[in-house]
């Protein structure tokens, strides 16, 4: 918007008339010729005339009127005389109109609301008092504050009409409010409020190192349920995050072995796991309990009940126990299986009756044992075979015939150049075992 502004008319000093006599420059003839003291008589003076000043040209004609949003606007003056009377009573009128209960909801909610608008200044005044210590007013930012002074470009026009100079003043107004959006600078705070604000740097997390050996070598890891076919001892893992993390070791043959591992930031861990070699496990139990176990001729140094490790295969285990007869198992192991043995121990018959029967004795029907002994006859093939009973050795080779006990006996043969045979056999009260056995040579 442009506006016609009239141009004031230039400055023109009045001409004064000045006397002649007074001037500075009068005519040298005249100073020369009279003087001063000789004038008998005053020159007539002279008439001043002042020339009348030029009439201010008219002003220039005026541009067409702005519309503005001032327009319309009513001074108090012109606006029409309201009764207060009047207003007082219709207030009444309309109040007694309102229905009781939207009288009540609407105390009610201004009561809501005047106690959420005072617990919101509670509460910031209390986060106030958290961040400084203590109470501070606040500071309130004006126009002067956030606006640099700067000539406004009004001030250098001469004055307008209302109408005219509205938008420029509203722009002015707009300009200063778009500025003071800009952050301005913090205000310098106190020690203590500084220390109060001061952030703690948060720590700068390393990642950590860690290598993996096992015994034997060559064994498969697993790092937090993850494995890789090229995960295998020696193993160097990096960039680990720091925590604890859990690690399985595991090799065919060999007992797996799970193990958690805690990794410092910006640390080498190291873990060497000693792998135990897989075997089998062999449970044995007898009745009665105590007797001594053998794996393969060997002592195990073990009483029943026990358990055993044994490598995988096939195995002869023997349960011995004085004044019982031996019992011999053969079973096959495999890794990571269990066999169990629960043999029951026969007792050995008394050897110190031990009786042998002659050929005369037979013939005649003669018996040289005692009452309720029974009778057992060894026959072998060839004959001459040399015979233990109970690990007592008879006089007389194969074939043999004795008296014993009620009970059970271990037979011994023997023969050079044959494979020794060994049985067990049970005696009954007044019975006859009989034991006939073909030695195989060696």
């Amino acid at each position: 918007m442009s506006s016609a502004v009239a141009e004031p008319p230039a400055f023109e000093p009045p001409k004064l008339a000045v006397d002649p006599m007074m001037a500075e420059e009068a005519p040298a003839q005249q100073s020369a010729s009279t003087s001063f003291s000789e004038i008998s008589e005053l020159p007539p003076l002279k008439e001043v005339v002042i020339r009348p000043e030029a009439p201010p040209p008219p002003p220039p004609p005026m541009a067409a009127p702005v519309h503005t949003q001032f327009e319309g606007h009513v001074d108090e003056d012109d606006k029409p005389k309201v009764n207060p009377r009047e207003v007082a009573q219709k207030a009444i009128k309309e109040v007694k109109n309102v229905p009781p209960q939207l009288m009540l909801y609407s105390i009610l909610g201004a009561v809501a609301l005047i106690l959420i608008v005072t617990i919101w200044l509670w509460s910031r005044i209390g986060s106030g008092d958290d961040d400084s210590g203590s109470a501070r007013p606040a500071t309130p930012v004006t126009e002067t504050q956030t606006a640099p002074a700067q000539p406004e470009p009004v001030a250098q026009s001469a004055p307008q009409s209302a109408p005219q100079s509205a938008p420029e003043t509203r722009a002015a107004v707009v300009a200063p409010r778009a500025q003071a959006a800009e952050p301005e600078p913090e205000a310098p705070r106190s020690a203590k409020t500084r220390n109060s604000k001061k952030k703690v740097a948060a720590p700068v997390i390393v990642p950590g190192q860690m290598t993996v050996d096992s015994t034997p070598q060559g064994a498969q890891v697993q790092l937090d349920g993850a494995t890789d076919p090229t995960w295998v001892t020696p193993l160097a893992v990096s960039s680990l995050d720091p925590g604890p993390h859990s690690i399985t070791v595991s090799k065919s043959g060999y007992v797996t072995d799970s193990r958690t591992i805690k990794v410092v930031s910006g640390s080498k861990s190291s873990v060497v796991v000693h792998l135990n070699q897989l075997s089998a496990t062999l449970s044995v139990t007898s009745n009665p309990a105590g007797a001594n176990i053998y794996v393969d001729g060997r002592d195990m140094g073990k009483l029943t009940p026990a358990q055993l490790s044994v490598d995988k295969g096939q195995h002869v285990v023997l349960i011995r126990k004085t004044g019982y007869i031996d019992e011999t198992a053969s079973a096959q192991f495999a890794l990571g299986q269990t066999v169990a043995l629960s043999p029951t121990l026969r007792a050995m018959g008394n050897v110190d009756n031990i009786r042998t029967v002659g050929k005369m004795k037979k013939l005649f029907g003669g018996n040289s044992g005692q009452p309720g002994q029974g009778t057992l006859s060894i026959r072998t093939q060839p004959k001459g075979a040399q015979v233990a009973v109970n690990q007592h050795m008879l006089d007389k080779g194969s074939p043999v015939e004795v008296m014993l006990d009620p009970g059970n006996y271990v037979i011994d043969i023997t023969l050079s150049g044959y494979a020794p045979i060994s049985k067990v056999v049970t005696v009954d009260k007044g019975g006859k075992a009989v034991l006939d056995e073909t030695m195989q040579p060696q």
